[in-house]
């Protein structure tokens, strides 16, 4: 797994509980966005989808909620940068062209999308925030040139102590913004969040050590005396409570393996979920029955082309057999 993929994924289990979405929403987008949001009757349905071109799946979700006191549906759409990249804005287009195609098709009124560039590289961002912005033209030009803003939550532009002020509000969502914040930075900067976990919720900081030792890959010798004095099980001791009886470094390996035979089978899922809106649990535990992500990503096909549940369950079957 890269890195990107151990970030990613990391932050899709932040936001995959609506509470951490919630309270993303509300404290860290523009205040002129989250003031006209009533967020007692916020809904939020997370999805996922892909661009023809880059291939590589974002984290939207979609929300409906009294926008100044009217009911409305929208997007967001969190891409994750851990680097300036120059194509971002180019990759968001091609997200939000997906989900209007998926609109058109289906026949529904195109709804509006609000992208959101979540930062926490080393590197300052130099990027436009403006995609118009792109283009050296004159002025009269600009008003015919695609325009649009994304929301950029840079992370470096907050400090330390203000995630840990906020960790008895959501100790799951700050302290995942926090460990972003300081990812690439040395382990030491993680003390003061780590030995505030211990005393809140170690569930919690299992959680961001399992973040760290993936991302990072902090020699034993480094790691492990922290550790200790987190009274936290070591980095071997870890796997073999998991009964990994291998050594530590096939454990990583089955442990990302069995990460990614997770998200196929969700992705397959969500898949389902978009094409029928209810899927059975019949064929919910089928599919989690499967072990072997080709197989998987082969009924990704049939999903697309079967014109309704009955037809994919039967070919589901013979896949399993």
């Amino acid at each position: 797994m890269s890195s990107i993929q151990v970030h990613d994924r990391f932050i899709d289990q932040v936001f995959s509980d609506p509470k951490n979405l919630r309270d993303f929403m509300r404290d860290l987008l523009p205040h002129s966005l989250s003031s006209r949001i009533d967020f007692s009757t916020l809904k939020i349905k997370k999805t996922k989808r892909t661009s023809r071109k880059y291939r590589r799946y974002n984290l939207d979700f979609i929300v409906r909620a009294l926008l100044d006191k009217q009911e409305t549906e929208f997007y967001f759409i969190i891409e994750h940068k851990s680097a300036p990249e120059k194509d971002s804005l180019l990759q968001v287009i091609g997200y939000c062209l997906v989900t209007y195609e998926e609109d058109m098709r289906k026949g529904k009124p195109l709804r509006p999308i609000i992208p959101i560039i979540l930062y926490h590289g080393k590197h300052q961002w130099n990027l436009p925030e403006n995609f118009a912005d792109y283009f050296e033209i004159p002025s009269e030009f600009r008003e015919y040139i695609l325009q649009f803003k994304y929301v950029l939550i840079d992370l470096s532009r907050y400090d330390n102590k203000e995630f840990l002020e906020k960790l008895e509000k959501n100790v799951r969502l700050y302290s995942a913004l926090y460990a972003l914040k300081n990812i690439f930075e040395e382990l030491d900067n993680f003390r003061p969040l780590l030995f505030r976990l211990i005393g809140i919720d170690r569930e919690t900081a299992s959680f961001i050590i399992e973040y760290i030792v993936m991302a990072r890959d902090y020699p034993d010798e480094q790691i492990n005396p922290l550790l200790k004095e987190l009274d936290m099980p070591t980095t071997a001791e870890r796997w073999i409570q998991q009964g990994i009886q291998q050594g530590f470094q096939q454990g990583i390996q089955q442990g990302i393996q069995q990460g990614l035979l997770l998200d196929a089978q969700e992705m397959l899922l969500e898949a389902l979920e978009e094409r029928f809106e209810i899927v059975p649990n019949s064929i919910a535990k089928k599919i989690k029955q499967i072990d072997n992500r080709e197989v998987i990503k082969s009924l990704f096909k049939v999903a697309m082309r079967t014109s309704s549940l009955e037809e994919f369950e039967a070919k589901l079957k013979i896949a399993m057999k």
